[in-house]
Parts: C-alpha cells; structure tokens; sequence
C-alpha cells in the first residue's frame, strides 16, 4: 500500500499524485493520499494514517512517504501514540531509522496518556 504525504506541487519535479495512483492501482497496489504540509497535523490525516495501516495489519507493507521522510514519520507516530503505543518504543523505532520524533513528543505524550 503507498500512501502519499505529499502536497500537490510541493516541488516542481515532483511526479504528480494522480500518476503515482495510476500506476500503483495498475500494479494491484493500494494507494491513498493524505498530504502533509509544514504547519502541522490535523485528526483528520491521522485518522488517514490509521486507515493506510489498517490496509496492511494483516502483514502487508506499507510505503509512506513525503519529500524527506520526516512528515511521514512524525504521522506514523501521532497515529501509533493515538492508538496507545508506547511513545518511548515509538521514539527508539523512529531514531534506529534516522528520524527525531521530539518536535511531536508531546502532542504523543498527550495522545498515548488519552488512550490509557
């Protein structure tokens, strides 16, 4: 499953969203979009994030991305915190991969005590 977190023309050599779709859905992958911009998340792209991993909780993969890698990753971890995962293991997956979840750590926090 691919779930696309960037914006439409975020970039001007950015391959456009609908083709990816295209081509994904021609392979017999799943796709869905759920843009991320710089000025923050809202429930409504977590509930996207939770829906992506619902497509592949049965052992499937899935392909989140954005320019960086960044936005997904911080996605991934408000979805994961929201639905009680351990902020502290969600911090250690996302560092052994290369990315720092602090700029998030406390809407998580916030999130993950909600679900307690």
């Amino acid at each position: 499953f691919i779930l696309n977190n960037r914006p439409e023309v975020e970039s001007p050599d950015q391959t456009p969203g609908a083709e990816i779709e295209a081509a994904a859905r021609e392979a017999g992958i799943g796709y869905a979009a759920v843009p991320v911009n710089h000025s923050g998340f809202a429930p409504w792209q977590l509930d996207g994030m939770d829906e992506a991993l619902g497509e592949v909780a049965d052992g499937g993969r899935l392909l989140a991305y954005c320019r960086s890698g960044t936005r997904s990753t911080l996605l991934w971890a408000l979805s994961r915190a929201r639905a009680g995962d351990n902020p502290d293991t969600l911090a250690t997956t996302a560092m052994a991969a290369g990315y720092d979840l602090s700029p998030v750590r406390q809407i998580m926090d916030a999130l993950a005590a909600g679900n307690g």
